[in-house]
């Protein structure tokens, strides 16, 4: 079974939506050899096929093509049939079923993919996800790997003064929204910026050495201040920014100095920032 997936997997959406006419031909063949042998529901196996790999539209067509090899299989169009009054009640069942198929297999193709993009995309935010953003990091750790470019990591944790649910006029739940929303416009298109837990946010900037790092931090924490004198928010959080020059072993290892560093500085409050940049397997504190 696994074998076969991997097949299917390894070939084109043509390929297979061609295989699933294929497939309606040789159905309509053995059906016209194996008279009475009851065919009908199997027409509806290539008809989900072309609409899983293509379209809807697509399906709709295959659905009808299926109907008409099925009507030309059992004599329907060709007057072989002499009975043709349960032959076309029959045949309307036929397109029936081929119809409900294709717009079945569509529904579920749909959610599969909102599913998908809501599980790469954070509501609240609009953002990416940790899973999502980890994803896209390991290309980032690969091409640090193999061209020495270095990267930067900045962790951003957010949290009342107290410790209460509230910031001022709002919940701590608003900050995120209000935070990726100032943050976003001013990152570059190829930088990475995600929500990976409740009240934390990461961007990872590629190419990005100690120096221009301290740059964008620093246009962060202005944004934030903004945010928060326009909204009357009483907010403590902090920074973790690491730049790698090598890279890490893992995003797991990547994250975990960032959180590591963002938490310390969030107790410290204040937009308080922590800096590491990494050599190797080694850190030096900036």
């Amino acid at each position: 079974m696994t074998e076969l997936t991997e097949f299917v997997e390894r070939q084109s959406r043509q390929v297979l939506m061609a295989l699933g006419y294929v497939l309606l031909i040789l159905f309509g063949l053995i059906d016209h050899l194996a008279d009475g042998l009851g065919f009908e529901p199997f027409y509806a196996i290539p008809a989900a096929l072309v609409t899983w790999f293509g379209t809807r539209r697509a399906g709709v067509a295959a659905a009808c093509t299926g109907g008409i090899v099925w009507g030309l299989a059992n004599g329907v169009f060709s007057g072989e049939e002499t009975n043709l009054g349960p032959t076309l009640w029959t045949l309307l069942w036929e397109f029936g079923l081929l119809f409900s198929i294709v717009f079945l297999v569509d529904a579920i193709k749909r959610s599969r993919r909102f599913m998908a993009a809501t599980a790469r995309t954070d509501p609240l935010t609009g953002l990416a996800t940790r899973t999502c953003f980890e994803e896209l990091a390991r290309n980032e750790l690969g091409r640090t790997k193999r061209y020495g470019r270095p990267f930067t990591l900045i962790v951003l944790r957010f949290g009342p003064p107290d410790g209460e649910q509230t910031v001022g006029p709002g919940s701590l739940r608003d900050i995120m929204p209000a935070a990726a929303e100032a943050i976003r416009p001013q990152l570059r298109e190829t930088d990475l910026f995600a929500r990976i837990d409740e009240f934390t946010l990461a961007a990872l900037l590629p190419e990005t050495a100690h120096d221009p790092s301290k740059a964008v931090v620093q246009k962060m924490l202005g944004l934030l201040a903004a945010v928060q004198r326009g909204r009357r928010w009483q907010l403590r959080f902090g920074v973790g920014a690491v730049t790698y020059e090598t890279a890490p072993e893992s995003t797991d290892e990547m994250m975990r100095r960032g959180v590591k560093l963002a938490d310390s500085a969030s107790r410290v409050g204040g937009g308080a920032v922590k800096y590491e940049t990494c050599r190797g397997a080694g850190a030096a504190a900036g």
